[in-house]
């Protein structure tokens, strides 16, 4: 009985919890260059996280990740590199990183271990498919060993990629795809994301064979076994209302997408008890131009 206490212990790394909640948030240049930063800290609070993957931490080093991180009682913190676009990683329990890797990236990743996981912040290049599947290739790859040696992996970010499970209701994007086709189409055939006007999915499902599962999904799915358009839309991460273009609800619908992630190795995606992305309260309207994605997993 001490052993299989001691076991839980080091899995989740937080005594006397029966639950871990994992947050995954793109904030838009750093909180709208901090004008959003206050609202952003009291929702993290509101929904308290045992770990964060963050994205667009413009400006920021690790000393100052590490300053504000306890705003959200996050005493540990690390970020890719020490300025410029930078992604990074707060937790309740200790990290340590394995690696901070940006080359053959445009941004990087940052592999941690926390909570006696290995978690993955990670921000893909949107500029065209090649670019983006040397990315994928090495994140697939990453996963696939770390799987491998039985370690339980968690690999979240900001892919600017769709998961080919969202197909049913992102070809009926229209204003999206009449916004993105004109450059997507300047560019050499290899690189296109939109073929005969439709969205492919290349880059999501080489990720998904390291093997990973799309937690977010399968919740949903579990709640919605033959979704409306309207429920799908509810998987949409990107973007809020902030930005100009889609400032109001039937201006946004239209333009709505799922490229924010929360993955895991399949003996996590067992244990998810809750994943979604969070589309409410009302203020996640204004902190970013992205929903942030939240899971809870079980002991």
């Amino acid at each position: 009985m001490k052993s299989t206490v001691l076991l839980s212990i080091l899995v989740f790394g937080l005594e006397g919890s029966e639950q871990l909640t994992v947050l995954n948030y793109n904030v838009f240049n750093s909180h709208r260059g901090g004008q959003s930063y206050a609202d952003c800290v009291k929702w993290v609070n509101s929904i308290q996280p045992d770990i964060a993957g963050w994205q667009e931490l413009v400006g920021w080093n690790e000393a100052k990740l590490k300053k504000f991180a306890v705003d959200w009682k996050h005493p540990y913190a690390a970020t890719l590199k020490g300025g410029g676009y930078n992604i990074g990683l707060t937790s309740r329990t200790p990290i340590k990183v394995v690696a901070r890797h940006q080359k053959g990236f445009w941004h990087g990743y940052l592999h941690c271990r926390t909570a006696g996981l290995d978690v993955i912040v990670c921000h893909l290049w949107p500029g065209g498919v090649r670019q983006q599947m040397g990315e994928a290739n090495q994140l697939h790859d990453l996963v696939q060993r770390l799987h491998k040696e039985g370690r339980s992996v968690i690999l979240m970010g900001d892919f600017n990629a769709h998961a080919a499970s969202d197909k049913v209701w992102l070809d009926h994007q229209q204003p999206l795809l009449d916004r993105r086709s004109p450059r997507d189409a300047k560019k050499v055939e290899v690189d296109r994301f939109i073929v005969g006007g439709k969205y492919t999915f290349p880059i999501m499902d080489r990720i998904f064979e390291a093997p990973l599962r799309d937690v977010v999904r399968e919740q949903f799915e579990m709640r919605h076994r033959k979704p409306t358009y309207a429920q799908s839309l509810m998987l949409g991460s990107f973007p809020t209302r902030v930005l100009r273009h889609v400032a109001q609800p039937e201006e946004q619908r239209g333009f709505l997408e799922r490229i924010d992630f929360i993955l895991t190795t399949p003996d996590l995606a067992n244990r998810c008890v809750s994943a979604k992305v969070r589309r409410s309260p009302e203020v996640l309207e204004s902190i970013s131009d992205h929903y942030p994605v939240t899971a809870i997993f079980k002991k």
